[in-house]
């Protein structure tokens, strides 16, 4: 172990779920006190049954957790703007070893400071504890139930696929290779015929089909193969045990691929935005809703009131979904997705972003919908223009209603959903 440096960005510490509640003067104070630590691959990090003053959050590099029947879970850090949001040693004594799979980074600050802060910016009690359970506003009721939940680490957020993960830490490993990364692949048949389906698609192919798995890869690439692999496993998110739950799940997955399908073709058509990347956003721009519509089978008043269970997910979807982003360790630009995604005039920035893209491509999917008049005309947004986007000859924001558009778009979904 090396002390690196004292004192972080006061950026890192707010984008942190833990510190989310922290005033500014706490986070710049709380930056001060940090320290980064190095650790070489292959060190053991922390032994089950320690304990020590510090909490700890993985910077870079990969942290591997063993518990004591072998199951493992592996952190990878991104730097900066991908620090892990697990804060480790939170409580203790620690309830799982922890090995450096690669060389690491850990931040630190001491538990009891940020006990201490965040117990000087707790709300009083009853605001959030005594509702007044008879009142008829039945969604305020339900959402401080989902907050309290949520802070109390009870509501089911949905883990990243397993598959995405090992493959996620293949490609972030500089050495990593083709070869590499479809051994993972490999071993899972079902992810490979994707995979497979994928290289051969119109939307990769070359001059002649792959007929396995490391030819797939060689030709999509690393990056892509990565994106691809996130795509294709998360369709096991989305599911309930609820009969009419897992109905409005299909629904929100139908959404998410359309939507997914939609901005992967429309990216093409814009500088700076990967296809790839924007598939993803568009896969887990609704993210949110996955686990209100898990957790909503435990509350009568949503599975018995369509309208209301709509509603509630409207008002709070973003929030839950930025704390799922941050979970799964996404970059910045993708992150706060979930919580600007429905934000149809944002106009937060200069350059365009992902957000801005699905927007856009949200509003196109609506527009060919029954309700399309209740939304605005997606050339009147902030969003149209910063994209560089045009209205066609007949004066129609119509870029994505052409025929070869619409064909593409079919294509792409039809990856997604393993037609």
């Amino acid at each position: 172990m090396t002390l690196i440096s004292t004192g972080v960005s006061p950026e890192i510490i707010e984008n942190l779920s833990l510190f989310s509640d922290l005033p500014p003067d706490s986070i710049e104070s709380l930056a001060k006190e940090c320290t980064i630590e190095e650790y070489p691959a292959k060190t053991v990090v922390f032994r089950k049954g320690g304990a020590d003053e510090y909490t700890h959050f993985v910077l870079s590099g990969v942290l591997v957790l063993v518990s004591p029947t072998g199951d493992q879970e592996s952190l990878v850090g991104m730097g900066d703007s991908g620090v892990v949001d697990k804060p480790l040693g939170w409580e203790v004594p620690y309830e799982k070893s922890a090995i450096a799979q690669t060389d690491i980074r850990l931040i630190n600050v001491k538990t009891d400071t940020v006990k201490q802060l965040l117990e000087d910016t707790k709300p009083p009690a009853p605001e959030v504890a005594e509702v007044d359970e008879g009142g008829e506003d039945v969604g305020t009721r339900i959402y401080f139930r989902l907050f309290q939940d949520l802070m109390e680490d009870k509501l089911d957020l949905p883990s990243m696929p397993d598959m995405a993960i090992r493959v996620r830490e293949a490609v972030s490993n500089p050495d990593a290779s083709a070869h590499d990364v479809s051994q993972i692949i490999q071993t899972d048949p079902v992810v490979t015929a994707r995979i497979v389906q994928a290289a051969n698609s119109a939307l990769y192919t070359g001059q002649r089909q792959v007929d396995n798995v490391s030819a797939a890869v060689v030709r999509l690439g690393l990056s892509t193969t990565r994106e691809l692999v996130m795509a294709v496993t998360m369709r096991d998110i989305f599911k309930s045990k609820s009969p009419l739950l897992n109905k409005r799940m299909v629904e929100l997955w139908m959404h998410s691929t359309m939507v997914a399908a939609i901005a992967s073709v429309l990216s093409k058509k814009i500088r700076g935005f990967s296809p790839d990347k924007a598939l993803l956003a568009g896969l887990v721009h609704d993210i949110g809703v996955v686990p209100m519509l898990v957790h909503a089978g435990n509350y009568p008043e949503l599975t018995q009131d369509p309208m209301l269970l709509e509603k509630t997910i409207s008002e709070y979807k973003g929030q839950i979904g930025t704390m799922i982003m941050r979970k799964w360790n996404f970059p910045d630009d993708l992150s706060s997705l979930p919580a600007d995604a429905d934000e149809w005039m944002r106009d937060e920035h200069n350059q365009p972003d992902y957000t801005d893209l699905i927007v856009i491509s949200q509003l196109h999917n609506i527009s060919t919908g029954d309700h399309a008049s209740e939304y605005p005309d997606v050339s009147e947004t902030p969003a149209f223009a910063k994209l560089g986007l045009q209205k066609d000859d007949e004066g129609h924001a119509g870029l994505l209603i052409r025929d070869e558009a619409r064909e593409e778009i079919a294509a792409v979904q039809k990856l997604l959903l393993g037609n």
